[in-house]
């Protein structure tokens, strides 16, 4: 399929998704749907939770490169262990402490508070964040992403086939993703506390919890609500 048109139409039609359902699992509006359906729109930051929505690659919805949707190899059945699904997640080496980009710089985000990243849809905080400085997001995101510093050592795997997430490294945060796949990195907020943190998303037959990659902590499995999906980190080099 040679256009993002012909394969977004195509992906929701195997998902099997009218236009409105589509618009109500990704939060892009129906009309956008209906303009990149239609070849109005060649690129667009609503491919990406248009991909997540069809549990399609977002590269293959974005270039017509990599397996469709309904390849064998796109499906995943879920597992009761910390899986990686394949996604345009990226990572990379820690930023330098400078310099600091001046706010909304095209391609950064700010680097916010947890207290922050708590009240995020506030509309005051969304829209004139306290930012500690504004970084480069490595990978692809939308307008309502920022960065957070990773406190605690609950992600940090004791496995080299897993991402590790060590205390003060540095991740990456799309809030317009509030529907992660099986084995996904999010942040949530626990509704019986309203703590947030930071966990690998799981589901199965219906049921929803969080696991740590660290075995030193056990799963949440309280009620919670997720706030963003990460999607990407900044590494230390060492």
């Amino acid at each position: 399929m040679d256009s993002i048109a012909k394969r977004a139409l195509a992906a929701r039609k195997f998902a099997k998704m009218t236009q409105k359902q589509a618009e109500v699992v990704s939060g892009v509006k129906q009309s956008s749907i209906s303009k990149i359906e239609r070849g109005d729109v060649s690129r667009s930051m609503s491919v990406l939770a248009l991909a997540r929505a069809y549990r399609a690659d977002p590269n293959w919805l974005d270039t017509g490169d990599g397996p469709a949707p309904w390849d064998e190899d796109q499906i995943r059945q879920a597992r009761d262990r910390a899986n990686e699904p394949p996604g345009p997640y990226r990572v990379t080496h820690t930023p330098p402490s400078i310099p600091s980009f001046n706010p909304r710089t095209p391609g950064t985000v700010p680097l916010i508070s947890w207290a922050d990243a708590a009240n995020w849809d506030s509309h005051e905080i969304s829209q004139q964040p306290h930012a500690e400085r504004w970084i480069p997001c490595i990978a692809h995101h939308s307008l309502q992403s920022y960065a957070l510093r990773v406190r605690g050592d609950s992600m940090t795997s004791p496995s080299g086939q897993l991402k590790s997430y060590p205390p003060g490294s540095i991740v990456f945060v799309d809030t317009s993703l509030r529907t992660p796949d099986d084995g996904e990195r999010i942040i949530a907020k626990l509704e019986d506390s309203d703590e947030v943190t930071f966990k690998v998303f799981k589901q199965d037959d219906g049921r929803r919890w969080l696991l740590p990659l660290n075995p030193k902590h056990e799963p949440v499995r309280t009620p919670f609500t997720v706030l963003g999906t990460v999607v990407g980190k900044w590494e230390d080099e060492d």
